[in-house]
């Protein structure tokens, strides 16, 4: 009887081994607190501000800039707003600099940037990880059902009969343990994720993440788009302001989030396209946003702005400015690269999808070491001569490969990862005929280098 009970008690202890041994590579617990990155066109600098993952809170925060050329040199400061700590760094030269903040508490926080009279803000959240109930029922299963098999072989090789006979419920009880560890495990696919420690209340507005809709979302923004000084003339630098607006209560619009790794992206040009720049402006108060900027064409210049409201999609909304004064001579660009772009198919017709294909080489080799800016190998921006039409799209390899990485939760990559290239295409359907101002947008050596282009639209067949 005794040997029986050991045989039995083995092979209940094989059977937890043999259960247990694959579960390990069935894991699903992806952790939430991700890198947050941020373009900023602060104190004369196009910058990308990395938020590094805090794992525990109070904890360091280690907070990366990358400069592109051409670089203002400045001292930028950075603090966390309510803490006595703040880090400085000189920006001289193209690259990444980085500092060491420390943060208190899970939940908002807030970014403070300072160069010279300037000055700028950043919510932003810390996240914590908390386990999920599915978690602590399996950790806790399978901990049980090694307790529960460790005690049962001990009570087996006891002689004291009332100790033995403990030995078969004990196993008993672990393979229940496991049992339920197992199937819960096998089941976490379908379970809710943990929500971490300083997230924001859900309020089930939240965006479809399939398409970006939220049917029954915030309502639409109103900007106010305004000069400091109100006339500004070519050559000399101007604070562009825009003022956010909610579109039902007329509030001060402060609830933008990250969107293809800014708050807000701006494409400026003059009416005729001869000027473009591609900004984003900085926080400077709830629903403000602040770039500070000079331009060289005199008149009507036009701006996009797109962005994205917590628990709503991506917006646009437009404006324009004047600006007085001489025309001024181009700046000169030496990059020392070369940029071919062809159609296909060659005769492009409204309605019909075209690819755009750049090819990007230096010193007559094929370049491969194009950088992701704003978290995509390139950018092609589109507007029509009147400008009242605009469009933006992304690189078709880097946003299908960005997809990817959503889906399983991977890090967005940042910019020093240099591997993209040389090839860079788009597709885009044109919706009416006529001349188009188009441009092509990629980074490389921490430089974003600008394509110009024209492409005329056919009329299609009805």
């Amino acid at each position: 009887m005794r040997k029986q009970l050991r045989k039995w008690v083995v092979l209940m202890v094989v059977l937890v081994i043999a259960m247990a041994s694959p579960l390990p590579a069935q894991a699903h617990g992806v952790s939430p607190t991700a890198d947050l990155q941020l373009a900023q066109t602060f104190a004369g600098n196009d910058l990308t501000i990395v938020l590094r993952r805090t794992p525990e809170v109070p904890g360091p925060l280690q907070v990366e800039v990358f400069a592109h050329t051409p670089v203002r040199p400045t001292t930028l400061t950075l603090a966390i707003a309510g803490q006595p700590h703040n880090a400085h760094l000189k920006l001289v030269s193209p690259g990444v600099q980085a500092a060491t903040l420390h943060v208190e508490r899970a939940g908002e926080q807030v970014l403070e940037l300072r160069a010279g009279d300037q000055h700028a803000t950043i919510p932003f959240r810390v996240l914590v990880d908390r386990l999920a109930t599915w978690e602590i029922i399996t950790y806790g299963g399978f901990a049980a059902a090694g307790l529960l098999m460790i005690t049962s072989l001990g009570s087996a090789v006891l002689r004291r009969s009332s100790i033995r006979a403990l030995a078969v419920p004990q196993a008993v009880g672990a393979v229940l343990a496991l049992v339920v560890a197992a199937t819960t495990a096998g089941l976490s696919k379908d379970l809710p994720p943990a929500v971490p420690d300083g997230a924001p209340p859900t309020t089930g507005l939240r965006a479809d993440a399939a398409d970006g809709s939220a049917p029954n979302g915030r309502p639409y923004v109103n900007l106010r788009l305004s000069t400091q000084p109100a006339n500004p003339r070519t050559g000399q630098e101007f604070d562009l302001v825009l003022s956010l607006t909610d579109g039902s209560s007329g509030r001060p619009a402060d609830d933008l989030v990250a969107h293809h790794a800014a708050l807000i992206h701006t494409v400026i040009t003059s009416q005729a396209g001869r000027e473009f720049r591609h900004v984003h402006p900085v926080r400077t108060a709830p629903g403000v946003l602040t770039v500070r900027l000079s331009v060289r064409t005199p008149g009507k210049h036009l701006l996009y702005a797109e962005f994205e409201r917590a628990d709503s999609g991506a917006q646009l909304v437009s404006g324009s400015f004047q600006v007085a004064g001489a025309q001024l001579p181009p700046q000169a660009k030496d990059d020392g690269v070369d940029v071919q772009v062809a159609l296909s198919p060659r005769h492009v017709v409204a309605g019909r999808p075209v690819t755009i294909q750049a090819e990007v080489s230096a010193n007559g080799r094929p370049v491969r070491d194009l950088q992701p800016w704003l978290g995509m190998a390139g950018h092609l921006v589109i507007r029509d001569a009147s400008g009242n039409f605009f469009g933006h799209v992304h690189e078709l390899t880097s946003m299908a490969a960005q997809a990817r990485r959503s889906a399983t939760k991977a890090p967005l990559q940042d910019e020093t990862v240099a591997r993209e290239g040389p090839t860079l295409r788009f597709t885009y359907t044109f919706p009416a005929p006529g001349r188009y101002l188009v441009w092509v947008q990629f980074a490389r050596a921490f430089r974003i280098h600008t394509v110009p282009l024209t492409i005329d639209v056919a009329k299609g067949q009805p």
